[in-house]
């Protein structure tokens, strides 16, 4: 157990480093979420173009993983795939996934991936959001991904809300089928960041 809390917290401290990276280079940070078996490392291959392991499973993904991926108009976003929620999540499990989760306490976007075939979907989706509270992430803007719109035989297509900002786009991973409005979603939040950051340098 030692050794593991040990190697945890070096794995800590190396994700912090390259996050303050990142930042510094003023690259967009997009944490996938979502409950297990949502399709979040399915999706993740298919905008990154990354061949990481994709399983029907418990927390077939343990670690974070991420890719760089190039969007127009927004340039090099950095894509991170997280371990998949459960409901009653155990403290002792946060802890132990603190590094990967720490990736979507400091992201920019959280893309909150949800298996729109499932009978539990609406469950599910309240359980992601307990564990994205206990861990600080509830503040992180976030947008609902509904994955797996070819099993029901429903299109592609996003939701605005009131303002204007895209809040859920539904999707395929399996077939590619609205991915680009994934791209436009990570576009348009880019463009979001930039407008605030001008506004708040001409208010220093």
């Amino acid at each position: 157990v030692k050794q593991l809390r040990e190697k945890l917290e070096k794995l800590k401290q190396q994700r912090g480093m390259q996050r303050r990276a990142r930042k510094r280079s003023n690259v967009m940070t997009v944490s996938l979420v979502g409950y297990t078996n949502a399709g979040k490392s399915t999706l993740f291959n298919r905008l990154t173009k990354a061949n990481i392991y994709a399983a029907d499973q418990l927390f077939a993904t343990l670690d974070t993983t991420s890719h760089k991926m190039y969007v127009p108009e927004c340039g090099t976003v950095v894509l991170s795939d997280t371990v998949g929620f459960i409901k009653h999540l155990p403290h002792a499990l946060v802890e132990a996934f603190g590094a990967t989760l720490e990736e979507a306490v400091q992201a920019d976007l959280l893309l909150h991936i949800v298996n729109t075939a499932s009978e539990n979907r609406d469950e599910q989706i309240v359980q992601v959001n307990k564990v994205l509270h206990e861990i600080g992430a509830s503040d992180v803007p976030q947008i609902l991904v509904h994955n797996q719109i070819d099993k029901l035989g429903l299109p592609a297509n996003l939701t605005r809300d009131e303002y204007g900002r895209i809040v859920s786009i539904h999707v395929s991973a399996m077939t590619g089928e609205g991915l680009e409005l994934i791209r436009q979603a990570m576009t348009e939040h880019y463009q979001y960041l930039k407008k605030i950051s001008t506004e708040e340098s001409a208010y220093v």
